[in-house]
């Protein structure tokens, strides 16, 4: 079943505004699964994530993940707040299954399923590019050629080409705030903050591990007038326990084992857990006209907004005496 949200929809509407400018292998664990380091293999994905979403082959990158029940607004790294850890900007998720999708591997959006995520094997605080500007910040998933070295670091060097439909952008002030995806501006909006805002995407290596800088945490800490809490990962014992719950005031807990990169032997792609197909041609289309409604809303405040600040700019300065 095709997802309810096409890119092609957005990305037309957003081109207005900018105008011309299967059985399952047994998880196969090689030490304790909750001690630090622990090693584990792909299987542990397609498990703890089955009953949230889809899997299935894609032509490109093989298996992937779909989750199910998105609304228009959704894009990756939404429900959920930042940390800011030793490992530098770090992601909180409030989606169950955020410990694995928002910290191994990488998003981009698909015509037919929406947006879909690609395991990866490589633990980070969060795989995102970064912009900001004097006002605002934005985030948005790296896509699946954003490839990391341990050696190297991150290579990538076109954040400039993710799409505008995939940011979060909100107030500095706000970029703490628990209920950040409170703060998001609309879809429509992005062209305009893309344009005026600079590329921030830092990483570097950290006692082995990425280590997500992103927009400097000095420049933050001048906008909302006091320090940035700091905070030390620290290792969960299981995936529940592991996307970013407060320890106590000096901690968070991740769950971060060390994925085998090598495919499961003899492990099909986990059958959805629920028959998507049930969804009526009705309730398609509903949910369709929702979203283009809410789109076409969002589009007219966006024109309106701009024609006022345009206004503001070529309205004549009052002479002096």
């Amino acid at each position: 079943m095709r997802r309810v949200i096409a890119r092609g929809l957005f990305l037309a509407l957003l081109m207005s505004v900018a105008g011309p400018a299967a059985s399952r292998a047994q998880i196969q664990v090689q030490a304790s699964v909750g001690s630090p380091g622990s090693q584990v293999n792909l299987s542990l994905f397609y498990d703890d994530l089955s009953s949230d979403g889809e899997w299935f082959d894609d032509p490109s990158y093989g298996t992937c993940w779909t989750p199910y029940d998105m609304s228009a607004d959704w894009r990756p790294y939404y429900n959920g707040h930042w940390e800011y850890t030793d490992y530098g900007w770090t992601w909180a998720s409030d989606e169950r299954w955020g410990w694995a999708t928002y910290h191994y591997g990488r998003w981009l959006f698909d015509d037919s399923y929406g947006w879909i995520w690609v395991p990866g094997n490589e633990w980070a605080p969060a795989w995102v590019a970064w912009r900001y500007s004097d006002d605002w910040v934005g985030w948005a998933p790296l896509p699946p050629m954003a490839r990391w070295d341990g050696s190297i670091g991150l290579t990538f060097s076109d954040a400039n080409a993710i799409p505008s439909h995939d940011w979060c952008f909100v107030p500095q002030r706000n970029l703490l705030d628990v209920r950040v995806y409170l703060q998001v501006t609309t879809i429509a909006r992005n062209v305009t903050l893309l344009e005026r805002s600079r590329d921030a995407t830092r990483y570097e290596v950290r006692e082995g591990r990425p280590a997500n800088l992103g927009i400097d945490v000095a420049q933050v800490e001048r906008v909302i007038q006091r320090p940035v809490p700091r905070v030390t990962i620290v290792d969960a014992a299981a995936p529940a326990s592991g996307r970013g719950q407060a320890r106590d005031k000096s901690s968070v807990s991740y769950y971060r084992p060390k994925i085998d990169a090598a495919p499961p032997e003899q492990a099909a792609v986990p059958r959805p857990a629920r028959d998507r197909s049930a969804i009526s041609d009705a309730t398609i289309q509903r949910q369709r006209d929702q979203q283009q409604r809410k789109l076409d809303n969002d589009l007219k405040t966006e024109r309106a907004r701009l024609a006022k600040e345009q206004q503001g700019e070529l309205r004549p300065q009052a002479k002096g005496p």
